[in-house]
């Protein structure tokens, strides 16, 4: 089960994640309420883990530029000073370098430190102590000032639309803690530097009064922010206030432009504002999402812890073995899920390594068996008794009777006609016919040829030529008796061939005709 202790000057209030209904979800007890918090813990289950908020007053949050030194060595470093800060009057304390660097008025290259401390003013160690007497497994001690940075960049600047850029300019986070109880939280350069509890009168109970009063303590926050140099003085800051009660949040940002907080004078694009409702931030956390139940920054935040699980700020002996022993197990599943997928990783190559061999196989076989068959197969159409004599006698006899065909249809090799076709790529075969001559048994014929003459580039001579050239072949075709060209592509006077390209247009091709005889064989 899974718990949090949100801790507070006056008291603790448990939550409980599991609970059956909303008057188990969460307990509050005094500091005075020792029993009673006792024996809370020992109704708690052996197995149960729990985060501890801490939001108090005597929270220290101190800043100092420190010489930039090399990673390794910021470890180190880190602990000597959280040695020397922790008294018997400190409860918690925490030294952490920012990331945050500059270079120092004379050159130096600095780096932000942070250090905390916590006072046991209520005995806040005693109550740690018990936690670990229940043997409850702490999972982490937050500080409520950076559960709020990781609760405002994880949850409000998505739902503000702000993008990265936004959180490195400065602006003061407000958020409302209880009904007089407020939070201000400032932000430079990304990181937070400076966080603290105000308390307004109780006697201020309408909206206009508190809002007066939170307006006031935020005046005087930014001045000391001004005075000590944080950021240069009268420099845009911009303001973002969280409440869980939409009344107050309707007018504040108004009230800071009536009261100067937000000046005319600044550019929009070097701050921003904005407000929101914990409830529209967080709609389904376990306490935001009840509707009869409060919702301020302490259960936005529990909330915040259930679902995100943030990893806390502080740390203890305790903690630290929790860490330890959380890390070791993890270590150690790690190592398991490395062995078993290695294991696994085996098994799957040797098993396909032996698919695919027996692939191999099976494929080399059917390979040799269609081998085997095209080999058969040949055999049987080469049939290897014939020799090569009789294969040259059979194509030689194919041939002639493939020549005797052609013969009779108009008594000579027609093939002869067909080269000279080829001899010449500027004529064009349209149509050919042929007929016999005298009587009907006759083997004199007549080959009437249509045909086409190209390129014509509006000149006669090349068209003229290319006609004579092939007429003067088709008299070389033996068997041929004579030649005429019945039909010329053009008039061979040139004033005729101006006056076809003037009349018709465009012409890309010349038609002419031509007819050959064909001797009869039994004059020869």
């Amino acid at each position: 089960m899974k718990y949090v202790f949100y801790i507070t000057d006056n008291g603790v209030t448990a939550f409980n994640a599991q609970a059956d209904n909303q008057k188990q979800i969460s307990e509050s007890f005094d500091w005075n309420d020792v029993p009673l918090i006792d024996a809370y813990l020992s109704t708690m289950p052996e197995d149960s883990e729990a985060d501890v908020i801490l939001d108090l007053v005597d929270e220290d949050l101190y800043f100092e530029w420190a010489p930039r030194v090399h990673p390794w060595e910021k470890a180190s470093i880190a602990n000597r000073r959280k040695q020397r800060i922790h008294l018997d009057t400190i409860a918690l304390s925490q030294v952490n370098w920012t990331n945050n660097t500059r270079i120092s008025e004379d050159g130096r290259k600095e780096e932000l430190i942070l250090s905390a401390t916590v006072t046991d003013s209520f005995n806040l160690s005693s109550f740690l102590e018990s936690l670990e007497e229940a043997q409850i497994i702490v999972k982490g001690i937050h500080s409520k000032a950076f559960l709020l940075e990781k609760y405002f960049a994880k949850k409000v600047r998505p739902f503000l639309k702000l993008n990265r850029q936004d959180l490195k300019k400065p602006f003061l986070l407000v958020t409302r803690q209880s009904e007089n109880t407020f939070r201000q939280t400032f932000f430079y350069d990304g990181e937070l530097r400076l966080s603290r509890l105000i308390e307004i009168d109780s006697s201020s109970e309408d909206v206009n009064s508190i809002t007066q009063a939170l307006v006031d303590e935020t005046k005087m926050a930014i001045t000391y922010v001004y005075n000590q140099k944080i950021v240069p003085f009268n420099s845009p800051i911009g303001y973002v206030f969280l409440d869980g009660e939409q009344t107050l949040l309707d007018g504040v940002l108004a009230k800071c432009q009536e009261e100067g907080l937000i000046r005319a004078t600044w550019e929009e694009s070097d701050y921003f504002v904005g407000t929101a409702n914990f409830r529209e931030i967080s709609p389904t956390g376990l306490n935001c999402s009840i509707d009869s139940s409060p919702c301020f920054s302490m259960q936005a935040t529990v909330d915040f812890i259930f679902t995100d699980r943030p990893k806390g700020f502080y740390h203890n002996k305790y903690v630290d073995k929790i860490n330890l022993f959380s890390s070791a197990r993890t270590v150690f599943i790690g190592l398991n899920i490395l062995v078993f997928l290695g294991g696994l990783y085996y098994v799957v190559i040797t098993g396909v390594d032996t698919l695919i061999s027996w692939q191999k196989q099976t494929l080399l076989e059917q390979k040799i068996q269609q081998h085997e068959s095209e080999t058969k197969r040949l055999k049987e159409v080469v049939k290897l008794q014939d020799d090569a004599q009789q294969i040259k006698a059979s194509v030689e006899f194919s041939e002639a009777i493939l020549t005797l065909k052609v013969n009779r249809l108009i008594s000579f090799d027609i093939n002869a006609l067909s080269q000279v076709f080829a001899h010449h790529p500027n004529i064009q075969l349209s149509k050919i016919g042929w007929k016999t001559l005298d009587r009907f048994d006759s083997r004199r014929n007549q080959i009437d040829i249509k045909a086409w003459v190209f390129p014509f580039y509006e000149t006669y001579h090349d068209p003229v030529k290319w006609v004579d050239d092939f007429v003067a072949e088709l008299n070389q075709i033996k068997g041929i008796e004579q030649v005429q060209l019945q039909k010329e592509p053009l008039n061979r006077q040139l004033g005729q061939s101006l006056s076809i390209n003037s009349n018709m247009g465009t012409v890309d091709a010349l038609p002419f005709t031509v007819t050959l005889r064909v001797k009869d064989d039994k004059l020869k």
